[in-house]
């Protein structure tokens, strides 16, 4: 594909990634009552909204330096950095959705709507397309994919301080999501014969293990895009 076609399909799609993201996240917030939250801002608390500004914001700074620059190539690696972490971050929000939470949502919790699609579907696939088609030069290091565990790890660890303060997250119960419950039957590293079925522990751990393995590949796609260009 033309280099120049690619600079203007990147930045079309950070613009939507823009919409989906943060517009997603703001409908949300006017809709939280009506979907069963207690407060508006409770719907922060959850990783959902959390990746979506996170990619929202990013994609929004990377658009902001390019128009002051003039650069679509930005040499400041910590934003594409920055987008690679969070790229993986809102990857695993698609994937835990679709197969961990939709799958066993009630009707209570009206997934199916349009801020759903949009921070859900949309902004994910957006960004993943992005961050596949962006012809940035930055190099990551190899062993980035370390690091695309820590803002989701950051999430859990703030998530389980205030499951232990028993912090409501706006729908009754001192966790954001079922397999973090560490006072459910299996607690933290036990097991049940009801769900969550294993601890929260063993929860976290695969979720760890899938966000390095995504991380992994997403730097080994960047990787070999980098060499075919020098070849």
């Amino acid at each position: 594909m033309d280099k120049t076609l690619k600079k203007k399909i990147s930045v079309t799609l950070k613009i939507l990634i823009v919409i989906c993201a943060l517009g997603g996240v703001i409908l949300s917030l006017f809709n939280a009552k009506k979907d069963g939250y207690s407060h508006w801002y409770k719907r922060l608390m959850y990783f959902t909204a959390q990746s979506n500004l996170w990619i929202g914001f990013n994609s929004l700074t990377i658009l902001l330096y390019q128009a002051i620059t003039n650069k679509s190539d930005t040499k400041r690696g910590l934003l594409y950095l920055c987008k690679y972490l969070f790229t993986v971050s809102i990857t695993i929000t698609a994937i835990v959705f679709f197969f961990f939470l939709a799958p066993f949502a009630d009707q209570s919790y009206h997934i199916w709507t349009v801020s759903g699609f949009l921070t859900h579907l949309f902004s994910p696939l957006f960004s993943i397309a992005d961050f596949i088609i962006d012809p940035n030069r930055t190099k990551l290091n190899k062993n980035v994919a370390f690091l695309a565990v820590l803002p989701p790890l950051i999430y859990v660890i703030n998530s389980s301080v205030l499951s232990v303060l028993n912090v409501d997250f706006g729908r009754g119960v001192n966790y954001p999501y079922f397999f973090m419950d560490h006072f459910s039957p299996a607690g933290v590293f036990g097991f049940s014969l009801d769900a969550p079925i294993l601890g929260s522990f063993y929860w976290i751990l695969i979720l760890a293990l899938i966000t390095f393995f995504i991380g992994v590949f997403y730097k080994k796609l960047k990787s070999r895009q980098q060499t075919k260009k020098h070849a």
